[in-house]
């Protein structure tokens, strides 16, 4: 059940990541960026993160149609921990990490709906599920670095994870902060 959160998880990761570009160069800020995941299991709230993701990104609010966000999570990088769960969550009834061993997003839209407040479109794919998606997408910039806001749900059923569970919830909640710092 808990791999079940974890692959919801890992989705939202890579919709996430995807969300981290802009016009000039620059490189993610390891301490201050997080994708997180929450799911309920027998009642109780499982969170976890992925710790190894990258991202291909350009970003210019002058210039929408030339921005995307593409994200590549490892799906072995996921933890909540806990070392059994994170094992078990890899395994062929959850992540498949064998043969499906990277999560992906990419984008196809960005549209501004408020001042720096966006929605992110794109597709994600999942054991090799691909679906297409929509996320709310805060952008605020600050001196040294911009910094992207995502916060979604996912079905796990989807993207088949955690098979038919009557205890683990269907609905992921997913948060990214990602803090790009210029170069």
């Amino acid at each position: 059940m808990n791999r079940l959160i974890t692959l919801n998880s890992t989705l939202f990761v890579l919709l996430f990541f995807t969300l981290t570009g802009f016009s000039q160069e620059s490189t993610k800020n390891k301490n201050k960026s997080a994708i997180t995941f929450i799911i309920k299991n027998f009642g109780f709230n499982v969170d976890g993160n992925f710790k190894t993701f990258s991202v291909s990104s350009n970003f210019d609010a002058q210039r929408l149609k030339e921005s995307f966000f593409n994200a590549e999570i490892q799906v072995n990088s996921i933890f909540t921990d806990s070392k059994s769960r994170d094992a078990h969550l890899l395994e062929e009834d959850y992540f498949d990490v064998k043969k499906y061993p990277k999560m992906i997003f990419q984008s196809t839209a960005i549209e501004e709906i408020a001042n720096f407040k966006y929605i992110l479109k794109g597709f994600i794919t999942i054991k090799g599920i691909k679906k297409r998606v929509e996320t709310p997408l805060a952008i605020t910039t600050l001196k040294e670095s911009t910094v992207f806001k995502a916060n979604f749900e996912l079905d796990r059923k989807d993207f088949n994870v955690g098979g038919s569970s009557l205890v683990l919830s269907n609905t992921v909640d997913i948060k990214m902060i990602y803090v790009a710092d210029r170069n």
